[in-house]
């Protein structure tokens, strides 16, 4: 009896050790994100149409197989990537260069940031594409 009570006492002891790490440990990711100013993510595309100027703003449909760096390409004068493959990041368009005034070129999918490659985005008939320069 006094042997599983001492192996339940290590157990809880071990159990409590583990969960104070866990803590200590999110604790410490969490004041590193707040203090390096953590991202929270790409802005939702109403915050990120606030104040454009017209030049920041590109709007063109959906297109059944074509991706939206395709139809990007098709609808602005100029689209500078970087990368290879089907993993190209838009770097610049119409001459506007990411990275001006702390801003850069992202898009958005029927109103909801794409988190892919332009590259790799297939469009359909009737989808809506939205490329913003968001800080």
């Amino acid at each position: 009896m006094l042997l599983t009570s001492r192996s339940s006492s290590s157990l809880d002891r071990s159990v409590t050790r583990s969960r104070v790490v866990v803590c200590v440990g999110a604790l410490v990711v969490s004041l590193a994100s707040a203090a390096c100013g953590g991202y929270s993510g790409p802005p939702d595309i109403e915050t990120a149409r606030q104040g454009l100027r017209p030049e920041y703003r590109i709007v063109y449909a959906g297109e059944d197989g074509k991706t939206a760096l395709e139809l990007l390409e098709e609808t602005a004068e100029s689209v500078v990537t970087k990368g290879q493959g089907d993993e190209l990041l838009v770097t610049a368009i119409n001459g506007i260069d990411g990275g001006t005034e702390g801003r850069y070129w992202l898009y958005y999918v029927n109103g909801e940031a794409a988190l892919i490659a332009a590259s790799r985005m297939n469009t359909v008939e009737g989808d809506s594409l939205e490329w913003l320069f968001v800080r």
